[in-house]
Order: structure tokens, then C-alpha cells, then sequence
């Protein structure tokens, strides 16, 4: 075959230069399963990922189950499981399940590599052969373009991934070192209790009304962000094996894309501190560098603690008509 390929090339090209060939594998493992992962770009909802039976049939075969990125766990095992295929996956005679779990980190890669590079328009990694010991690509084929010169990071995507570039750190004035990201879904517990703990006059203030605890409904509302349309950045300590929710700020932006609405909450033990100030001045980064020209919020005029807060970041306050008991706080971006 070596032989054959050099003669083919001098037939061809009789000036090329061969420094040699590369030699693979042949992957026929004995209780292997063919599957397929692409990527498809759709002109309304960008890219989506499919998975499905892969190798010579696959078009015969029709089946696949498509989910738009960022994936994780969960919605990549879903993936998985509407396939018929998925029951192949499964031990049946003689044969050990495969390994579903290397599949679900194919998944979460080509993920990520969508996420994170939007050139990518069309991709194709057909056959995946999956057996009990892993899974391996034997094929791949990439389709790329030009994104538009103008688009920001992740403009090419219905949904927004989680934003981990946002993620850092801040030194209280005691040397404690608190950890300030964006909120993720799996912060539901530590942000149910850490509203728990707010004391009841800091729960008026924050949310203008008698609240006990979150209902379900508003915490997944608080923790399933969409980062495109709106921030939330926690700040958590830890404690013990997990983490202790201490200080949280949000913005959502209104519906004319150029203004936003703002909220912050501190826990009793950490007000006075500089962590307020510390987040505060995050969320006007970020919302400055989304374009954002104006951020506003209103305000109970009996909580001076917030006002004071504003006005030293440059919010001008104004009365609110017919609501003597709130004051309205507003800071131009551009």
C-alpha cells in the first residue's frame, strides 16, 4: 500500500516531495457501537449539536437528537437518551454497556469548542466508535467562516454560555479572599438560604414587601440566567465543604436594549465592609462594556445604607411621582 501511494504521487505530482506516510490503527474494537456528533448552523437559532447512529447509514438511519449549546450534563445525557440508538448503548447479548459517560464529555467539548469559536459553521465527527473503554473519533470533517468583524463575543449563539471570564476574587479589608463570579443554576441552595438569612427589615428593603423565603418560581428566576439580557454576580466564601453565599448584585436590561434595572443585597455580617461598593463597581463594568447607556433602580428612602451607596458611584437620586417612600437612583454609562 506504501508502494502504491508513492507511485500514485509521482504519476501525479513527479516534483512533490514525500518525507514519508502516517500510519494509524485499524479501530475495530469488538464490542464497539458507531455513533455520530455534528454541528449545523442554523440562520435563526446559530448552532445546534446533533448526536446520533453514525457510520455509512446514518442518512438511512434518521436518527439524531439535536440540543442548542451550551450544554451540560443533563441536557447532553437528554441528547442521548431520545436516540434509538441510546438503546444499543445498553448491554444486550453478551455484549457490556457501552461508556455513555465518554459520549456525554464528547458532547460537553464540541460544546464548548462551539461556544467559544464562531467560526465553526458545520462539523462532522462520524463514526465515534464507543465500546466499554471509551470513545474514539475515527473521522472528522470542519466546515469554518468568517465571523462578522463587528459581532461581540458569543453574538453568534441563541443562548449565552456561562461567562467565566468573569470569574475573580476580592480581598476584604480583614484578608479574607471572596470568590465573585456570575450565578449559575446550581447556586439554588446557597441563594435560598442565603435570602433565608436576611434579616426581615433587609428583606423589605430588598424586595419591598413581607417575603419569608424564594418561592421555587423566583429562585429559578434568580439563578437561570440568561447572560445576554441580564447579570448576576454572588459573592461566596467557604464553608465547610460547600460555599456560603455572602453579598449578590443583578441588572436585567429593560426592553430598549440601552437602559437597565439594578438591585444589590448584602448579608448583615458583611455590610459596612466594602463589598457592596466592590460589586457594584462590577456590575457597571459590565454593563458599560454590553453597550448599556443608562442603569437605574428604585429605592426605599428608608434605606439609607443603599443611598449612601449610590450617590458615592456617581447615581443621582430623584423623587419618583406619587411615591414619596421610594427614590429613584440613576447612573449614565456612556
Amino acid at each position: 500500500a506504501y508502494n502504491d501511494m508513492l507511485a500514485r504521487v509521482r504519476a501525479r505530482h513527479a516534483t512533490a516531495k514525500v518525507d514519508g506516510v502516517t500510519l494509524e490503527r485499524m479501530v475495530r474494537p469488538r464490542h464497539g457501537r458507531e455513533v455520530l456528533v455534528g454541528v449545523l448552523h442554523d440562520p435563526v437559532f446559530g448552532p445546534a449539536i446533533t448526536f446520533g447512529a453514525g457510520g455509512i447509514a446514518v442518512e438511512i438511519m434518521a436518527d439524531r437528537g439535536v440540543g442548542l449549546p451550551p450544554l451540560n450534563d443533563f441536557l447532553a445525557r437528554e441528547m442521548i437518551r431520545c436516540t434509538r440508538v441510546s438503546k444499543m448503548l445498553e448491554a444486550f447479548r453478551g455484549m457490556p454497556p457501552a461508556d455513555v459517560a465518554a459520549l456525554v464529555t464528547v458532547l460537553l467539548r464540541v460544546s464548548e469548542m462551539v461556544c467559544e469559536l464562531p467560526f465553526i459553521r458545520e462539523m462532522d465527527l462520524n463514526p465515534i466508535i464507543v465500546d466499554e473503554n471509551g470513545a474514539l473519533t475515527v473521522d472528522a470533517r470542519v466546515v469554518v467562516a468568517e465571523p462578522h468583524h463587528l459581532a461581540r463575543r458569543y453574538d453568534h449563539m441563541a443562548i449565552h454560555p456561562y461567562p467565566a471570564h468573569l470569574e475573580g476574587t476580592w480581598e476584604a479589608p480583614d484578608g479574607t479572599v471572596v470568590e465573585v463570579r456570575p450565578i449559575r443554576p446550581e447556586d439554588a441552595q446557597i441563594e435560598r438560604e442565603f435570602v433565608r438569612a436576611l434579616s426581615p427589615e433587609a428583606k423589605y428593603l430588598r424586595f419591598m414587601s413581607t417575603l419569608k423565603e424564594l418561592t421555587p418560581t423566583m429562585l429559578a428566576r434568580f439563578t437561570q440566567v440568561d447572560y445576554d439580557r441580564e447579570m448576576a454576580l454572588i459573592a461566596v466564601i467557604p464553608d465547610g465543604a460547600g460555599e456560603r453565599e455572602i453579598g449578590v448584585c443583578r441588572y436585567t436590561i429593560n426592553p430598549d436594549g440601552v437602559s437597565c434595572e439594578f438591585a444589590v443585597v448584602i448579608a448583615q455580617d458583611w455590610q459596612g465592609r466594602g463589598l457592596g461598593r466592590h460589586l457594584m463597581m462590577r456590575l457597571i463594568e459590565i454593563a458599560r462594556s454590553r453597550g448599556l447607556a443608562t442603569m437605574r433602580g428604585d429605592i426605599l428612602a428608608a434605606n439609607s445604607g443603599m443611598l449612601d451607596l449610590v450617590l458615592r458611584l456617581g447615581f443621582t437620586l430623584a423623587e419618583v411621582p406619587d411615591v414619596p417612600t421610594v427614590k429613584e437612583a440613576t447612573l449614565a454609562l456612556r
